[in-house]
């Protein structure tokens, strides 16, 4: 009879043993702990007072915390009576003060699996031989380590570690996949890694390639602008260049067909509206392309403004003070500003205004009245409203 163990600590916490499976990430955080603890150090027998501190108890060694050490342990062995059956031996040895993992039963972790793999990836010295070895780790990883003890500073350290090592795996096989073409395996791995690690630009641009050479440009406008939207709400910067170059090209491919010269004008008129131009940053970047041209033939000025929020004496305000600030503030931009001036949003808690034909006062003007109609309509708001005015170099095709 096969009396092997499987251990599951990546995305979860279960143990299987021949029919069997029990999921014990839905147990209390303290008995999933001293299991997941007794496995990982299965190959020495561990103190209670040890026990103790990775439990977090304020006072181990005590007779309170002795008694509830042992209170644990009884826990433990109940639910793991049946795997005393199947295997013939206790799972746990107990002795006075010590205890451990029987360190005789057969047993595999998915997590020392995966770091093994990803350690002989690393030391195979022909490429195409290390991808075998990434792909087998990878599929190991569900998740990160024991995501329902993600607090405890034990787990902490050891996710950390296991979640970096996922990282560099993928970002290391993701290229050897498009080496050989395998462009769905990358599509699939490229996502699964997005969604652990959502604001990694490196993943994103590869899940873009994948769906571009798979034909699907639709999902990748998707992802780009999910993407966007998670670098927006996170660190509030904008995607690189090369990014931004791809979700062009993904949005191109999504209508192949030739425009006639009605459907052309269809395409490019705007519908009858009122205020400022509100666009994406790729847009309001090429608008700026633009005009600087207009102005080094011409020689009209041109500003930049640009708006930004903090709390009081420069601080930083919580997420949903600056989501909501930013949306009052884009209200009164919007009404602010003449039909002929564009504005974007520009990071988490900035927009930038272009206002073709105005000279460096009159800018700053219009930086002093939508801070004025800010705060006259917002008066108890905890955010602050900064502006800064800097002319648009003209673009004259000249060093």
């Amino acid at each position: 009879m096969d009396t092997a163990i499987q251990v599951q600590m990546l995305g979860g916490f279960a143990l299987r043993w021949g029919d069997t499976e029990r999921i014990l990430s839905s147990r209390s955080r303290k008995l999933c702990l001293l299991l997941a603890y007794l496995i990982c150090q299965r190959h020495r027998p561990v103190p209670y007072e040890e026990l103790s501190k990775v439990l977090g108890e304020k006072k181990p060694g005590t007779a309170h915390s002795l008694s509830a050490m042992k209170a644990l342990l009884h826990r433990a062995r109940v639910i793991l009576e049946g795997l005393e059956a199947h295997c013939g031996q206790p799972p746990l040895l107990n002795r006075e003060g010590i205890c451990q993992w029987n360190p005789a039963l057969s047993l595999t972790l998915d997590a020392e699996e995966f770091s093994r793999l990803c350690q002989a990836a690393q030391e195979t010295p022909a490429a195409e031989a290390q991808l075998p070895f990434y792909l087998e780790a990878l599929a190991l990883y569900r998740g990160d380590f024991l995501p329902a003890l993600d607090r405890d500073p034990w787990v902490v350290a050891q996710a950390g570690a296991l979640h970096q090592s996922y990282l560099r795996a993928a970002l290391a096989a993701l290229p050897q996949l498009a080496a050989q073409a395998r462009w769905q395996e990358a599509a699939q791995l490229s996502a699964a890694a997005l969604a652990l690690e959502p604001q990694e630009e490196e993943l994103c641009r590869w899940q873009l390639e994948a769906l571009l050479q798979l034909d699907r440009p639709q999902e990748a406008v998707q992802v780009y602008e999910h993407f966007h939207q998670q670098l927006l709400a996170g660190p509030g910067v904008l995607p690189s260049d090369p990014l931004r170059a791809l979700y062009r090209k993904a949005r191109q491919d999504q209508d192949p067909r030739s425009l006639t010269p009605d459907n052309l004008l269809d395409r490019l008129q705007e519908p009858l509206c009122t205020g400022a131009l509100l666009c994406e940053f790729d847009a309001f970047q090429a608008i700026c392309y633009a005009m600087a041209r207009m102005a080094g033939r011409s020689g009209a000025p041109v500003q930049l403004l640009l708006l930004s929020l903090t709390a009081e004496a420069g601080g930083t305000l919580s997420r949903a003070s600056l989501d909501r600030a930013m949306d009052n503030l884009q209200g009164i931009i919007l009404n602010c500003l003449r039909r002929g001036d564009t504005v974007a949003r520009c990071g988490a808690d900035q927009f930038v205004l272009l206002l073709p034909q105005a000279s460096t006062e009159n800018s700053r003007m219009v930086g002093q009245r939508i801070r004025r109609a800010f705060t006259r309509q917002f008066p108890h708001s905890p955010a602050v409203l900064h502006s800064f005015v800097q002319p648009l170099p003209p673009n004259t095709g000249e060093e």
